[in-house]
Parts: C-alpha cells; structure tokens; sequence
C-alpha cells in the first residue's frame, strides 16, 4: 500500500492519545491503561519488523547494532524519567526504606531489563518498558519465524494462555500476541483498508461508549467494585484487538515534523506523567479540586515532555541515527558482481 495522506490517521498523533488514556487510567476510573500498552505493543512489532528488514539487516553486525540502537533509543529517556521519580519521592519524603536492593534497583532503573519484577517501581508505567526490551532481545529470530510462517501466531496465544507457568507477566511471554500481530502485518503487508480501518475506529468508539454507560450505570448503583466493570482486563483486550487494524493504518500515512514530533513526546509524556500527577497529589480532595489539579498536571507534563524532547531527546536522537547510518553496508548486488 501507499503512503496515504489521511490526517485524521496521524500516526504521532494516535501515539500521544493512547499516552494520554493512560494518564487518564491513573488519575481516574477510567482504566483503559492495558488497551493503550498493548496497542503500544502493536505499532512496536510492526515499526521494529520494519526497521529490522530495511534498515537493521544492511548494517555490519545486524543483531549488535540493532540492541545498541534499540537501548540508545529508549533508555536515556527512560533513566532521566526513574532519575525524576526517585527525586520527586526524596523531596516529598515518600522514598521507601526497602527497596528489594539497591543495585539491583539501580541497575533497572537505569538499564529497564528486569523492571516489571522490582518490589518497588518508583515509575509504575515504566513496567511496560521492560516488556518492549525483552521483545528485543528475540526479535529478529521471531520476525524470522512470524514471517515464514503465521501460525506462529497461534503458538503465541499459547503462550499467553500459559505466561502464569513461565513468570507471569514479569516476561514478555503474555504480551508476544501483540508484538506478533503488528510484526506480521510488516512482514506480509496486511495492511488494512481505508474501510476496514475505519470500521475498526468506529467500532472502538462504539465499545468505549457503550462502556462509559455501562460505568456510569455501575457508579449511580454503586457497583463500581462489583464483579461486573465496564473497564476491566477483558474489556481491555478487546478493545486493543478492535483498534489493531486502525493503529495499523495509521502508520501508511504521511506524516510531517510536527506530527513526529508529537508521536516522540508521546514516549517521554508516558514516563514522565506517573511522577508529576503523584507530586501534584491528582487523588486528592473533593471532584472539582482534583479535576483542576488534573489539568494542571497533564499541562505540566506536556510542557515538560517538550522540554526534554528538545534539548535531551531530539539530540540523542540524531547522534544514534548518525551511528546506525555509519554501519550501513556497502555490498554490491550478487548480479552486479557476476556481471562485472
């Protein structure tokens, strides 16, 4: 397919939304926060497949420079985030006393493998990072494998099934389905229609509403603890599953400086809006009060997220792509060769 020029599909855009639905999943009853990480984990299979074949598979060394590259890119952002956390929490006299280890806790926080099992995350939704670098670490072996054959697929959900027996959600194990479903849209270029995408939008929305009423019945009953809610694991699943065709979409679509720029901050908002909104206190008081806190800290956290993408992020950026770009191969085409 083509790149197409939908903007209502900006990809940059669609990112910062699903960023923004988990700092409503924090700071609310809203909990949409899983749908958003596992659609997250779909433009990822799919991006991470696409730079693998076209970009990471040419360079000397393929595998070393794709982990260099795929470490240079999150975790500076990652471990200026854990570094503000652990700040906000000394200064508001919050740090726990146990921390399950210090080096260990160090080294996670800095170098993101093995945060989802710390016994204290000083930044919840860095978890989900965690999750991302393990998919890295196998990746080219199963974009390999989902690409000659998409019953891998299968064995995927298998796995999910039975994460419980291999670690639960502390592996990627339960999340490969997802990384899978956008490395296999990559790799066989299904890529959804115009129609299909946009049927997959509407009938998110559809189910979002559906679940808002649903919510709003449960509160005025006073149900919103019950066995019965709107919002949960299940529900969850779902609405990721009837967004993948949409999110797929998105990324066939044009996109300028802006809209990049936006779907970067979008990373560093994710990170970053867990310790302003627990500084800021967004829990507290009566609904007014916290919905204006609320405000306060999302304004806060955006103006911060530029602030670090400017002169933190956008720099690392391009000295990382600089470097990838120097290891690209010089080979010269098979035929050429036999020709000469």
């Amino acid at each position: 397919m083509s790149i197409g020029t939908d903007k209502l599909a900006s990809p940059g855009v669609l990112r910062m939304t699903l960023a923004f639905a988990v700092f409503v999943h924090h700071t609310t009853t809203f909990n949409l926060g899983l749908a958003a990480v596992l659609i997250f984990f779909v433009l990822s299979g799919y991006w991470v497949a696409t730079m693998w074949t076209h970009t990471y598979s040419k360079t000397n060394g393929a595998y070393l420079t794709f982990l260099v590259s795929r470490f240079w890119r999150i975790v500076p952002v990652f471990a200026l985030c854990s570094g503000i956390a652990w700040a906000l929490l000394f200064w508001r006299g919050a740090a726990p006393e146990d921390v399950g280890g210090i080096s260990r806790q160090i080294f996670s926080n800095i170098m993101i493998l093995g945060y989802n099992s710390l016994p204290y995350q000083a930044n919840v939704p860095g978890w989900s990072l965690d999750m991302e670098l393990q998919f890295y670490l196998i990746a080219p072996l199963f974009i390999f494998l989902v690409a000659r054959n998409l019953y891998v697929l299968v064995a995927c959900m298998a796995l999910s099934v039975m994460s419980q027996a291999l670690g639960g959600a502390t592996t990627v194990a339960p999340f490969l389905l997802f990384f899978g479903l956008g490395v296999a849209a990559a790799s066989h270029k299904m890529i959804p229609s115009r129609a299909l995408a946009y049927r997959s939008l509407y009938a998110t929305l559809a189910l979002l509403f559906l679940c808002g009423m649903i919510f709003v019945k449960d509160l005025a009953l006073g149900e919103t603890q019950g066995p019965v809610h709107a919002f949960g694991s299940t529900m969850n699943l779902l609405i990721a599953v009837l967004m993948t065709p949409w999110a797929i979409y998105t990324t066939q679509q044009k996109t300028g400086s802006t809209d990049r720029m936006v779907g970067d901050m979008s990373y560093i908002f994710y990170l970053l809006h867990w310790s302003v909104i627990r500084a800021m206190g967004t829990g507290e008081g009566d609904y007014a009060h916290r919905f204006l806190i609320c405000s306060e800290a999302l304004v806060v956290t955006l103006a911060a997220s530029w602030l670090i993408w400017s002169i933190f992020d956008q720099p690392i950026s391009k000295m990382r792509a600089a470097w990838v770009a120097s290891r690209r191969s010089v080979r010269q085409p098979i035929m050429a060769t036999a020709a000469a």
